[in-house]
């Protein structure tokens, strides 16, 4: 909403005037010691006259706003505009405050002196145009916080997602020598194991090259580009590797991730653990309201691979832009724990 709207709005300009009016009037009324004829004046033109006393008082102040956003907008210099504001604020007030006055007082109501009439209602409507251009100007100081807090946002969100579209557009050797790696041992030996394995190679690149422009993917999409990758590395550790997954498909829908999550996880999990026929590798893939887990046993090597720490970094800062909670990694009974938010995207 526009931060200068409250003084331009029909319905602010026609209540406010009544409802500050009638406060005047009370506050008159005590100045004078006579609160006890309340009753019967509350409807009288004095009230009538307090009231379109103040209606005149927010008009002339909302002008005074309007002309100094054209001759001397806030951005020039906030702290030249707030006294240039307030100095002709008070002088349009006591202005057009005592010209009424005069008028009504002397003219309608006969008086001959109005000087403690003056001094009162000039006093109160100067303390009413005080809290007026008060509320304007945090307003605006309020706006440009905001503003100044988007912009930051948004320059560490573009920052973010500049480094992970490189981060995307990048194969990670270290995945693909293992893989070549794999495939040249079963050349030896299985030429039709080889085949299916550089075909299952060329799925998991085929799939980082179809999603490289992508924020999201379907969680059912992310899912299925794990199957290449199991098959891969089943080939290098036989019976000692496996992804299980503990959900059904009813579970899938409407749910997405960053894409590339899963197999970074996964490759984490492999290069990271120690594998062997005594100490297999069983990655378990569940899914709760809010979050998909990933979890497996914690037998990580002495040193781990600074590369995927940074990977596994540049997921993280980039879950924090779509959620609060983020990707976190953990450990626990002995198992390493990844909590992953589900991103769902509302349909506008």
């Amino acid at each position: 909403m526009d931060r200068k709207i409250f003084y331009n709005s029909m319905a602010f300009r026609l209540s406010a005037p009544v409802l500050v009016g009638v406060v005047i009037y009370l506050l008159v009324l005590m100045f004078f010691d006579s609160v006890e004829s309340l009753a019967d004046n509350f409807f009288s033109r004095e009230v009538m006259f307090v009231i379109g006393l103040t209606f005149l008082f927010f008009e002339l102040n909302r002008l005074a706003i309007v002309m100094l956003n054209y001759f001397y907008p806030e951005s020039v210099s906030i702290k030249g505009r707030l006294v240039a504001q307030y100095l002709l604020s008070f002088l349009v007030t006591i202005a057009a405050i005592s010209s009424a006055l005069w008028a009504y007082f002397t003219i309608v109501e006969g008086f001959t002196t109005i000087r403690t009439e003056l001094i009162t209602f000039n006093g109160l409507y100067i303390f009413t145009a005080i809290f007026y251009h008060l509320y304007y100007f945090s307003i605006i100081l309020l706006s440009r916080q905001n503003e100044s807090r988007i912009q930051k946002e948004n320059a560490l969100r573009q920052s973010i997602e500049g480094e992970y579209i490189s981060f995307k557009n990048q194969i990670n050797p270290g995945f693909l020598f293992e893989t070549l790696e794999i495939i040249i041992s079963e050349l030896q030996g299985n030429k039709k194991k080889a085949d299916d394995l550089i075909d299952n190679l060329a799925k998991t690149y085929r799939y980082i090259l179809d999603h490289k422009q992508d924020e999201l993917v379907p969680l059912k999409s992310e899912l299925e580009s794990l199957d290449p990758v199991e098959k891969i590395f089943q080939a290098k550790y036989p019976g000692q590797f496996s992804i299980e997954l503990k959900m059904n498909d009813a579970n899938l829908n409407g749910v997405n991730l960053v894409p590339g999550t899963l197999k970074m996880l996964t490759e984490m999990a492999l290069t990271d653990n120690i594998i062997s026929p005594a100490l297999s590798l069983s990655l378990r893939i569940s899914k709760d309201d809010r979050r998909l887990i990933v979890e497996y046993p914690d037998n990580r090597k002495l040193r781990m691979d600074d590369p995927l720490l940074e990977r596994l970094e540049t997921f993280k800062k980039t879950y924090a832009i779509y959620s609060e909670e983020g990707l976190t990694a953990g450990s626990e009974n002995g198992y390493r724990i990844f909590k992953v938010p589900l991103i769902e995207i509302e349909e506008e």
